[in-house]
């Protein structure tokens, strides 16, 4: 059986068309998987409920990790993709499980990062940073270099 190990995992943005840049400093992050809504026809005089499969929601993204105010082309970046509402579409964010293998929205899907620099401070500790998103119009796909 294969398994990844997650030290080998990295985010990374491609932006500015120039090539991918990995966020510094992110050491977790999690995307959620597909969820169908289940429609209710159920009928009067049934016995169980009946269900049919409704809307497909993509999911959402979560990131975490160590904060970085001089990560330009990475945290920076989420932060002005939240703030300017920009749609990360296939390419332009992607989460890689290795070095070659990743997942970024299929074509005609997005991520909006609705969460960033969500920043907690401990005097015990190292800052931490978060970010959020909403993958919407499609699911990731899992692709390879």
């Amino acid at each position: 059986m294969a398994v990844k190990i997650g030290r080998f995992a990295s985010v990374k943005l491609n932006l500015d068309g120039l090539g991918d840049h990995t966020v510094l400093k992110i050491g977790s992050y999690t995307l959620s998987g597909i969820t169908v809504d289940p429609v209710d026809v159920t009928a009067f005089g049934e016995n169980a409920k009946n269900f049919i499969p409704g809307m497909v929601d993509p999911g959402t993204v979560e990131l975490s990790g160590f904060y970085d105010p001089d990560d330009a082309e990475g945290q920076d970046a989420l932060q002005t993709a939240c703030e300017n509402g920009t749609e990360l579409t296939a390419g332009m964010i992607k989460f890689f499980v290795d070095d070659s293998t990743y997942f970024t929205p299929k074509s005609g899907g997005c991520v909006i990062i609705t969460k960033s620099n969500a920043v907690a401070m401990d005097k015990a500790g190292v800052g931490t940073v978060s970010f959020s998103g909403k993958v919407s119009g499609a699911v990731l796909e899992q692709c390879t270099l």
